[in-house]
């Protein structure tokens, strides 16, 4: 049952009808100006938008409009075919329109330099190869699968983002011989249908110096691929050496030509190799003397990364890698051993990520000194000792990472620990004390935040601490958590705490938010109570607090908007207490209390504020109280209560007086 839900307004679908029908009326009394004929410059923004008149109008512009030089057009589906005869046209953008299929026309126009084409177009008319003086092709994002013949015609083009590899009838890679002004970025999709490896070797990309950035992609799942045919065309697609930016997808070889990794290749920034499962080891890229980021994902068959993979010149003054700012590997189900390069390898690494190496066991770089990142994730065995990186900012990982009792990590701002090692059984804060932001999971054998033996940090730059599934979890720093400008806790599944951190009204004047869950052995609020500006407090099955809860001090809490309670207390059958509760909630819920069997009217009756109630799992509890509820609610939500929910039937249950005045009832 619900009451005061918006129902469907025809507000809109009137406002859009006037709206055509001024449209057209505007249309009748169109007409173009004499001495706007030779107009040169046609923009078509965002006001265009398609109905049944739109496409005449274009139509009756690009009639008018015959001298055009720039025509740019948004919201309609359909290019009208009269755009063929826009002889001077030099610049044609239809990114933001809905057009699927160019008129065979638009190759009549000799004069076309720049054509940004639909996002929606699934295929080119077969005649582009007139467009002799076009330079610009843009069909990024489209959905184009193949290129249409004879496009190596466009001897002038210097753009062309996408070039798909015909299957049987369409566009060979040979179609890229005489393209050699192509600059920026060419991506080459489905490399599988390169027959021959000779068409490969026709194309000579490495005489195409002005492209800056190059893919090469195989079709994804096309396991049926010669492998010796794979390499032999990668050998053959050996770029200029002024290439930037290199990335290789799918491809099925089982090693790299030589030229990968080739010194030679100086301006060398990005490089991306993605799902080349059954390559045994990873190329030699050491040497690359400006690349900054390198990304290495999907390699199945790579059980090592050894001396291999700085480089075959590693043995050269210069250190391997070093101007490397972003290394990831991700998805290396097989990789179980790091060879780590002596001597200032990775000096300038800035981020680390390892993510689904779910063998790699030890191991990790010993000293990254300007590293502000490090990501492990799903490497479950991996045991290793963080390495020494004073400049890390932010650590999330999971796995045995061990904390080395000699390193300091004064800048580290963000830490995430998952799983944690055999040796993570108390976190020293003391090492960490530029952190925000900390997030214990699943750490087994965590027992304490702690710091040194007489000292104690204050923690000014804290913000949010959350500790969850850490069931050996037991306490607090001694005398407090001095974090004054904590703002969130979270605590969850921690079986055995017992307390909260001491002092926490003076030590935590900024928190606003707490949350307790699931915390069986939590027994009260600490002395003194919490603090004077919190906001939001959830409790949640923990039954020995709850069971104190005339301890808890809220009506003090003269900022707590929002009060949310779990509990599974057998023994409360009447809930909340008079006085219980502060004047200033305006949020409240009472969930899955077993044997409440009424609501406390005098409880209720100083809440002032309340304007949202929710009353769930409540399965004995059968009315309301008897003073009702205060007129400030504006939405109420009962769930799983269904003696409550016979008494609160519409019109006709005995409670539904009390409640009627509601706007928002949902009951469910």
């Amino acid at each position: 049952m619900a009451k005061g839900f918006l129902q469907p307004s025809n507000e809109d679908r009137i406002m859009e009808e006037i709206g055509n029908k001024h449209f057209k009326d505007a249309y009748k009394k169109f007409e173009i100006p004499c001495e706007s004929k030779g107009l040169r410059t046609f923009l078509g923004g965002e006001w265009w938008h398609e109905n049944d008149v739109t496409g005449k109008m274009i139509d009756e512009l690009l009639h008018s409009f015959k001298c055009l030089r720039v025509l740019s057009l948004s919201g309609i589906s359909k290019l009208p075919v009269f755009v063929g005869k826009l002889k001077h046209l030099r610049y044609l953008d239809i990114r933001y329109t809905g057009i699927k299929h160019l008129p065979n026309s638009l190759c009549c126009l000799y004069n076309l330099q720049t054509l940004i084409l639909s996002w929606c177009i699934t295929e080119l008319p077969i005649n582009m190869g007139k467009l002799v003086n076009l330079r610009h092709l843009d069909n990024t994002g489209t959905k184009l699968k193949e290129m249409p013949p004879q496009i190596g015609k466009l001897k002038n083009l210097k753009k062309l983002p996408l070039f798909f590899v015909g299957k049987h009838g369409g566009s060979s890679i040979r179609e890229l011989v005489e393209l050699r002004r192509l600059s920026g970025k060419l991506s080459i999709s489905n490399l599988e249908n390169v027959h021959c490896t000779k068409d490969a070797t026709e194309v000579m990309l490495k005489d195409k110096r002005d492209l800056s950035e190059l893919v090469l992609k195989w079709k994804d799942g096309h396991d049926n691929e010669d492998l010796e045919k794979s390499r032999n065309v990668l050998e053959q697609l050996c770029p200029h050496e002024n290439l930037n930016s290199l990335t290789i997808k799918n491809y099925k070889g089982t090693s790299f030509p030589n030229w990968l990794g080739d010194s030679s290749f100086s301006n060398m920034v990005s490089i991306v190799l993605r799902n080349c499962k059954y390559c045994f080891s990873l190329p030699p890229l050491g040497q690359l003397p400006l690349l900054k980021k390198l990304k290495i994902v999907s390699f199945h068959g790579v059980f090592a990364v050894d001396h291999e993979f700085y480089g075959n010149g590693s043995s050269t003054i210069e250190p391997p890698f070093r101007s490397l700012e972003y290394l990831s590997f991700v998805d290396m189900p097989e990789w179980q051993q790091w060879v780590i390069f002596e001597g200032g390898v990775f000096s300038c690494l800035l981020e680390l990520q390892i993510i689904d190496c779910c063998k790699l066991s030890k191991c990790l770089p010993n000293h990254l000194p300007s590293l502000t990142k490090l990501v492990i994730q799903g490497c479950k065995q991996l045991v290793a000792s963080l390495p020494k990186a004073p400049a890390l900012h932010e650590l999330e990982c999971d796995g045995k990472i061990q904390l080395a009792s000699d390193h300091y990590y004064p800048s580290l701002e963000s830490l995430k620990i998952e799983g944690g090692s055999d040796s993570l059984w108390s976190l020293p804060l003391e090492f960490f004390p530029k952190l925000k932001f900390i997030q214990m999971h699943k750490c087994e054998n965590l027992e304490s935040l702690s710091t040194s033996e007489g000292s104690h940090p204050s923690l000014t730059s804290l913000t949010y601490l959350g500790i969850w599934k850490c069931p050996n979890f037991v306490s607090f720093p001694n005398g407090g958590l001095c974090a004054p400008n904590l703002t969130e806790i979270e605590v969850s599944e921690c079986k055995k705490l017992k307390s909260l951190p001491e002092g926490m009204h003076t030590l935590l004047p900024s928190l606003v938010t707490l949350r307790l869950e699931l915390c069986p052995e939590l027994e009260s609020f600490p002395e003194g109570g919490l603090p004077s500006n919190l906001k939001t407090l959830k409790i949640e099955y923990c039954n020995k607090v709850i069971s104190r809860r005339m301890e808890w001090g809220l009506q003090g809490l003269h900022s707590l908007k929002e009060l949310n309670i779990w509990s599974n207390c057998k023994e409360v059958e009447s809930f909340p207490e008079e006085a219980l509760l502060p004047p200033t909630l305006t949020t409240f819920e009472i969930l899955d209390f077993p044997n409440l069997k009424s609501l406390n009217g005098k409880g209720f009756q100083h809440l002032t504020s309340l304007q949202s109630l929710t009353i769930g799992i409540c399965k004995k509890l059968q009315c309301l109280p008897v003073e009702g509820f205060p007129t400030s609610i504006s939405k109420l939500h009962i769930y799983y209560c269904p003696l409550l929910e016979e008494w609160c039937e519409q019109e006709k249950g005995k409670d539904w007086l009390k409640i009627a005045h509601i706007p928002n009832i949902r009951i469910d």
